[in-house]
């Protein structure tokens, strides 16, 4: 459970009803990690796409309490024949004054189809027919009923401009290409335009005065940087240099609220937290036997291996030790606040060191084995904890574990080149918050536009089945029963150990209103600075 609610959905209806007279404002603030690029179809990561949010939009935007609306696209309307109809916003222009249209959107849908990170979302759009100036069809292999909440994730961007500057096609990140036009630069129609980017340290916007939208706040100007230590970044913060951070360190909470003309907010993520095993490889990566020997065989994809994993790990001594209770269990590739996700769901696991010694035995490996668990520091809260904590815990069946800290954009490239590691801690949510995309994304079997996350390599034949039908079910009861087949599948099979749901932790100085999302976003047009 979470120690505080910070349910401010009633308190933001009224600040937005109120009329905006402050007077305009520069918002300096801080996270942990910096955008790996500005082109918004090459990476999905959320940090990235946080902030290339505030200068591209997407078709459907979510609002704050992570509803669909309309974006780019004011309706759309399932045809028939693996069809969605898009209705095109009329009068919106790019930061280059040019105007948003027909083509400008098909040409995003297929280019984004192109991204090897969206293929589990986009994989499957054969074509984007543009029916006339503000109508696009976007075709699919076979029928997604899932398609709007996807759609909040398919950033438009100018055809003319992807032309003119050689980015037609995408960059791929840590390729020749990565150092594309499109990595320092940017062209979209969101409420703030790029000002300067320099990759690994800072970004910088101004207010798009000749935004469609409505501002609700007064930030004319913002300057995002990377601090990735928890203590200069706090320090950041508390000496003025910052006036909010992201990402505040748990253990700092009293601090922060005790400290005058500061306070912090909070709200749960639309993420999990989970430790991926290599499923598929027939040796696996950093592992060895208890003498340093090579193993002729991945323990990993023994699902008894996998069951005495998750029975050793205590979830919730996590939460009460590492997240400090800011934090809740979970026990499924999903969360609260997930598209699906019923509470009915979660199958608890029962600590049990005694039997997970005894699976292991019955797998070949009584004296268990050693492994590296990579883990990935400055990106999600106390990650670098989680992993020792964990390390700790399977020691107490015999696993020896070395924890490999890394960078974010080294851990990133590990993964996206790959995935070159066999044992690593994740933080996962799908891309469009449901369920069946979580799914597809992380746990489908790898190819064929499928399981493009699946980091794990994990392979189910029989969850494949179930996520086939559920992509092309429409009725909402068939929907429900197998959301919860694909469910129990990836707990019976372990297809990772899934740990906690992590609250969204930000600091800021007092004078500052803003409603912290559940996608991470500081959406920069709402946020109000006092004077």
């Amino acid at each position: 459970m979470f120690n505080r609610s910070f349910t401010r959905a009633a308190a933001l209806a009224v600040a937005l009803a109120l009329p905006m007279t402050a007077p305009a404002a520069t918002l300096n603030y801080a996270g942990t990690t910096p955008a790996l690029t500005f082109d918004p179809h090459a990476t999905n990561d959320f940090v990235t796409a946080a902030l290339a949010r505030q200068t591209y939009e997407t078709l459907v935007e979510l609002g704050p309490g992570m509803e669909l609306k309309p974006g780019l696209a004011t309706a759309w309307e399932y045809m028939g024949d693996a069809t969605w109809r898009l209705t095109i916003r009329e009068g919106v222009t790019f930061h280059d004054g040019t105007p948003m249209t027909a083509e400008d959107v098909a040409f995003s849908i297929k280019r984004q189809s192109t991204s090897k990170l969206y293929s589990s979302m986009f994989g499957r759009v054969t074509d984007a027919v543009v029916v006339d100036a503000t109508t696009v069809d976007m075709i699919t292999e076979t029928p997604d009923a899932v398609m709007p909440a996807k759609l909040t994730r398919l950033f438009v961007m100018s055809e003319a401009w992807a032309a003119e500057n050689g980015v037609t096609e995408i960059p791929q990140l840590g390729s020749e290409t990565a150092e594309a036009y499109s990595l320092r630069h940017a062209n979209g129609t969101g409420p703030m335009m790029l000002e300067e980017q320099v990759p690994g340290e800072t970004t910088t916007f101004v207010k798009n005065e000749n935004w469609w939208g409505e501002f609700t706040g007064n930030v004319d100007r913002a300057v995002y940087t990377a601090i990735g230590s928890d203590p200069t970044r706090l320090a950041a913060l508390l000496s003025g240099e910052v006036d909010l951070i992201t990402n505040l360190p748990l253990q700092d909470i009293e601090r922060v609220t005790g400290a005058e003309g500061f306070k912090i907010e909070e709200t749960p993520q639309r993420l999990f937290m989970e430790i991926e095993m290599d499923g598929t490889r027939d040796v696996a990566l950093a592992t060895f036997d208890k003498d340093g020997n090579p193993l002729d065989a991945n323990p990993f994809k023994d699902v008894r291996v996998r069951k005495a994993i998750r029975m050793a790990i205590d979830q919730n001594a996590i939460i009460e030790r590492i997240m400090r209770g800011h934090a809740s269990p979970v026990s499924l590739p999903g969360a609260p606040g997930f598209y699906g996700y019923s509470p009915e769901m979660e199958q608890p696991v029962t600590v049990d060191v005694e039997g997970a010694k005894e699976l292991l035995a019955e797998a070949g490996y009584p004296d268990g084995f050693r492994t590296t668990l990579n883990c990935p520091l400055e990106r999600y809260v106390n990650a670098e904890e989680i992993c020792r904590a964990s390390a700790q815990l399977l020691a107490r069946i015999g696993i020896d574990v070395t924890v490999n800290g890394m960078v974010w954009p080294e851990f990133a490239r590990m993964l996206v080149n790959g995935p070159d590691s066999s044992f690593h801690l994740i933080g996962a949510a799908g891309n469009s918050g449901d369920l069946q995309d979580t799914l597809i994304a992380i746990a489908y079997t790898r190819g064929d536009g499928m399981g493009a996350n699946n980091w794990a390599l994990f392979s189910s034949p029989e969850l494949d089945a179930v996520v086939d039908e559920l992509s092309v079910t429409f009725e909402e009861d068939r929907r429900a029963e197998l959301y919860a087949e694909a469910i129990k599948l990836t707990q019976d099979e372990v297809h990772a150990v899934y740990l906690h749901q992590p609250a969204i932790t930000w600091a800021m100085k007092d004078n500052i209103d803003i409603y912290v999302r559940a996608d991470t976003a500081v959406q920069l047009s709402d946020v109000t600075i006092a004077e």
